[in-house]
């Protein structure tokens, strides 16, 4: 069974999409991808919403073939739709000269986006939750450097469950 997946026209994709192994075609606005698995629609379906957050295209790549994610966040949503509220909790994720962004980045080893209504992050399993628990705190008031040394402690913790799970893996 064939499945088709559309797309707004973008160049950038459409160049990406000339030099893999999927089969497409553009159609006045839209492109049009046809997938073998519904699976692979959805992991591309992520694979596009990263791209239009502005995340280079290689790094998100690794939706598709690395068992990367994307996590997105309304900043309308958790600031109940209140604007000056949206404004500071966007401040506060940014930081002074971005250094808050910036230290969630290296601790986590996730990568973010702040836009003005939305934060991208996108990583692996465990650099992507670590990095949006650490965001959930600052949105919550926590101070940074609550918030940067829970990301760490939750990073380590979900390398300890893996480590443990390929340990038992390797038992059996």
């Amino acid at each position: 069974m064939e499945y088709v997946y559309e797309v707004e026209r973008d160049d950038k994709l459409a160049r990406w999409l000339e030099n893999t192994k999927y089969k497409f075609e553009i159609k006045e606005n839209k492109i049009i991808i046809k997938f073998e698995d519904f699976y692979e629609i959805y992991k591309f379906e992520k694979f596009v919403k990263a791209v239009k957050a502005g995340f280079d295209i290689k790094l998100c790549e690794k939706i598709l073939y690395e068992d990367w994610d994307i996590y997105e966040i309304d900043l309308k949503k958790v600031s109940e739709k209140k604007i000056n509220h949206m404004i500071r909790i966007k401040g506060r994720i940014i930081g002074e000269k971005g250094k808050a962004l910036k230290e969630i980045m290296e601790r986590t080893g996730a990568y973010i986006i702040v836009t003005d209504r939305f934060v991208y992050l996108l990583g692996d399993n465990i650099s992507l939750p670590s990095a949006y628990e650490a965001i959930k705190k600052i949105i919550k008031g926590s101070s940074h450097s609550k918030a940067f040394d829970y990301a760490t402690f939750y990073k380590k913790n979900l390398e300890n469950k893996e480590k443990e799970i390929k340990y038992k893996e390797n038992i059996l």
